[in-house]
């Protein structure tokens, strides 16, 4: 039986598929390794971290590397790139200079005491951010999917290569300068690839044209980057809110089971959607209807997410215990707890650009709004519970909201 994909779309997918589950799957198989090395309040601090950037990374670009892909033509879209640069560099600039004077207060403020000087690499890991994020789009635009794969690759690779070397060494922060030296890899392979195939475009930049493309998409800051905001809100926040409330330890027990639970919507929603963002921006503006297209899309990631979920909910305690030892067996009890929620994600994630596509963003912004806004008040009203009895309350939450969400997108693509 021959494996060659069928058609170009199968193609792209598996592609970036094929770079996804590597980069997902490394981190999973060297944290046996890493949960014998790092305690879970090295996690937990990781996992502070890694908030602190996420909550500010999804703005750095103002969110304009997502029209990269729109225009016409690559003259165009090289002056939103040029744009996407240029605000990264000045907010990297604002937040360095921020750190440098309230450090302390902002350390206090925050509850986040434990992350301490490692708050100064806050900017670096921004900077990378805005690049990798930038020339994800341009790569996507220009069908360099082998590029977007060995990215991922390289940077997983080298953050399973370095974080284990980093804790053997026993480096402070051994965790986030892992993390920090994979990215620089993967903004490696991105840029390297840029200067070699498509540097004379950048002929093509002018101040004129880039003030026209940021009118032009001006939708992106004002109202996509305040809906990924406030979805990061959430992440970060909840974050922030346990470590505030039960400690760094069991933030590390939480980013652990999140880490192998987000594995499954990282290799297909990532992967998959990126070329279904590509592939329904097409269609729709061939004016082709999108929804026998999602319903086909849903019904095999239905296929794959059902057994799958199910196995993990039985097992996750025992696999967890016997995988990463034993002390970090109430990781899988939290695994349980959350994985309905993350089985609606792992469905939602793939098509969850189709706002965008449809030019609906104010709507699902103010859906996703309350979401979010939700869920931390939850976490906040009812942190005097049990951890496991708050994430049940989470998880519940989530796949009632959830639910509701795919009933919108339902109504809007009929």
């Amino acid at each position: 039986m021959s494996l060659k994909p069928k058609s170009e779309f199968s193609k792209n997918v598996l592609t970036l598929m094929t770079g996804t589950t590597i980069a997902q799957a490394i981190p999973i198989a060297i944290s046996p390794i890493l949960t014998r090395i790092y305690t879970p309040e090295d996690f937990g601090i990781l996992a502070l971290y890694m908030a602190i950037v996420s909550f500010i990374s999804i703005i750095i670009t103002a969110r304009y590397e997502m029209a990269v892909v729109l225009p016409k033509s690559d003259e165009e879209a090289i002056n939103i790139v040029a744009l996407s640069l240029l605000i990264t560099l000045t907010l990297v600039t604002a937040v360095s200079l921020v750190i440098l004077i309230y450090k302390d207060e902002l350390l206090h403020l925050f509850h986040i005491e434990s992350v301490g000087n490692l708050l100064y690499l806050v900017p670096l890991s921004l900077f990378l951010a805005g690049i990798i994020q930038t020339f994800t789009y341009w790569s996507n635009r220009k069908e360099y999917f082998q590029t977007m794969s060995s990215s991922q690759i390289a940077q997983s690779v080298s953050i399973g290569s370095f974080q284990p070397l980093f804790g053997y060494l026993s480096v402070n922060g051994g965790l986030i300068f892992g993390n920090i030296v994979g990215r620089m890899f993967g903004a490696f392979v991105f840029v390297s690839k840029f200067i070699k195939t498509d540097r004379e475009i950048l002929r093509s930049i002018e101040v004129r044209s880039i003030r026209k493309q940021m009118k032009k998409y001006k939708d992106f800051p004002l109202v996509n980057s305040l809906h990924a905001f406030s979805d990061i809100l959430r992440t970060s926040g909840a974050v922030m809110l346990i470590s505030t409330f039960f400690g760094t330890a069991v933030l590390g027990f939480y980013a652990l089971s999140l880490r192998v639970l987000q594995v499954p919507i990282g290799i297909v929603g990532s992967a998959l959607g990126q070329v279904l963002y590509r592939k329904f921006s097409h269609l729709h503006n061939e004016e082709e209807a999108l929804y026998p297209h999602v319903k086909k899309v849903m019904f095999r990631l239905l296929l794959i997410a059902i057994p799958a979920f199910t196995i993990l909910f039985f097992i996750a305690p025992d696999l967890f215990s016997f995988v990463f030892g034993q002390e970090w067996r109430v990781a899988g009890e939290y695994s349980q707890i959350l994985i309905p929620y993350l089985f609606m994600n792992f469905l939602l994630s793939p098509i969850s650009q189709i706002p965008i596509i449809l030019g609906k963003q104010k709507e699902i912004f103010y859906i996703s709004l309350f979401g979010n806004v939700s869920y931390l008040g939850i976490i906040a009203l009812f942190h005097s519970l049990s951890i496991t009895y708050l994430l049940g309350l989470l998880s519940l939450f989530m796949v009632l909201y959830y639910t509701y969400v795919f009933y919108w997108f339902y109504k809007r693509l009929q």
